[in-house]
């Protein structure tokens, strides 16, 4: 089950952040801001839920003197045969199905890039290294583009009166290690393989990068050259993959970015400030964390003892502890076995395990009365553990002073899922 909600929040998370982007800043020249905000969805949505910062902490104090040395075991419920039967269910089997979908897609991509790399080799093997400007020159008709650190240009745009500023384009994506942004877009998107959104935030990763690059270029030229040096550069659908082409089909995006004077300010604080906080909730555990206190006391047991025994008096500690009539070991025993097989479905579905404190009177007959769960887990495993105490009422009652007397007893009875 905590993978199956940690799947969940990580691909709403993904949403959230992604559908910021989208509606605020894809149109922004923050190219930088960008570049990096579009790197962090990934990373927060992967870790963030991850972490299980807690905010709630229910504090419940119970009265040590409510428990003796016979009543502090507790009793592991065996559910092994309740979960053979749920094994099968949706929720245990989408664990599973969800890794070997991420499994496959490490694997598709291991395989794409060792593709893409034994072209990109082949094509270097047979290109000339130009030590004076580090790109290699081939006589293949190839569009420019880079892989890795290196840069591969066809041999006719030495005859290119632009080719200086296409050098440079390409430089931007070499010297800015724009491919390993592609790496670990790559590998995180394959932990986010069920999320719808996924496949945009790619495309607007490596857009990025082209504006990045062609805000690079113009530095040697006007922007109205550029766009002409764009229109005239010609697309090979024959492409390898995890490269940075100079023209790509992002040609009209990229042609729009060079007119528009778009670059806000506030946008890029707000964004940001949005991302940590958004992060931040879904990094924290909002359920409440269950926590049990034993109340410090340091007064005599002869100070808590009245000397005169009232008949209805609750006794809390007594000079001879009611118990079990079979023993205490024998009672937990009992109670262990009472559970097997009867594990709460809903507490098995949700994962839920813990320890149930049972509050209950021994009257002077031996007999149990107000049985209540003062500190439960939920999950109908509180119920249950009523229902196994009301089922083991023969006790010896408590004497003080020689009188048989009523007492109050605490037992934990521990839910285990094994």
């Amino acid at each position: 089950m905590e993978t199956l909600i940690y799947v969940l929040k990580a691909h709403i998370l993904f949403l959230i952040l992604g559908g910021l982007y989208h509606f605020m800043l894809k149109n922004e020249k923050n190219f930088t801001f960008n570049r990096y905000y579009l790197l962090a969805i990934y990373g927060a949505s992967i870790l963030a839920p991850l972490l299980d910062f807690k905010l709630l902490n229910n504090v419940t104090i119970i009265d040590p003197q409510f428990f003796n040395s016979g009543s502090t075991a507790t009793t592991a419920g065996d559910t092994s045969a309740a979960l053979e039967s749920n094994f099968l269910i949706l929720e245990n089997l989408l664990p599973w199905i969800y890794a070997l979908l991420v499994s496959v897609s490490v694997i598709i991509f291991i395989i794409r890039f060792a593709t893409s790399y034994n072209k990109f080799h082949l094509l270097q093997r047979i290109s000339k290294l130009d030590y004076k400007r580090n790109v290699y020159w081939i006589e293949d008709d190839i569009p420019p583009f880079t892989f890795l650190n290196k840069t591969i240009l066809p041999l006719k745009l030495q005859e290119d009166e632009n080719q200086e500023v296409i050098i440079k384009h390409e430089e931007a994506h070499r010297k800015t290690f724009h491919f390993f942004d592609i790496i670990w877009v790559e590998i995180l998107s394959s932990l986010l393989i069920f999320n719808p959104f996924h496949k945009k935030i790619k495309k607007y990763v490596m857009e990025n990068h082209e504006f990045l690059a062609d805000e690079y270029a113009c530095e040697m030229t006007d922007k109205s050259h550029y766009a002409q040096i764009l229109i005239h550069q010609t697309l090979n659908q024959n492409r390898l993959n995890f490269v940075s082409y100079f023209a790509k089909p992002t040609i009209l995006s990229r042609l729009n970015m060079l007119k528009s004077s778009k670059k806000s300010k506030s946008k890029p604080v707000i964004v940001a400030l949005s991302f940590i906080l958004i992060s931040a909730l879904f990094s924290c555990d909002l359920n409440p964390t269950e926590e049990i206190i034993l109340k410090k006391d340091s007064i005599k047991l002869t100070d808590k003892i009245p000397k005169a025994v009232d008949e209805n008096t609750i006794f809390s500690i007594v000079e001879n502890q009611a118990e079990p009539r079979e023993g205490v070991q024998a009672f937990y025993d009992a109670l262990n076995e009472d559970l097997k097989g009867n594990y709460p479905q809903e507490a098995i579905q949700n994962g839920i395990e813990g320890i149930v404190y049972i509050q209950f009177v021994i009257e002077k007959d031996g007999s149990l009365s107000n049985i209540q769960a003062v500190k439960g887990i939920g999950g109908g495993c509180d119920q249950v553990a009523v229902n196994m105490i009301k089922n083991y009422g023969d006790w010896i009652p408590g004497k003080q002073n020689g009188e048989t007397v009523r007492s109050r007893r605490v037992v934990p009875v521990r839910f285990v899922l094994n």
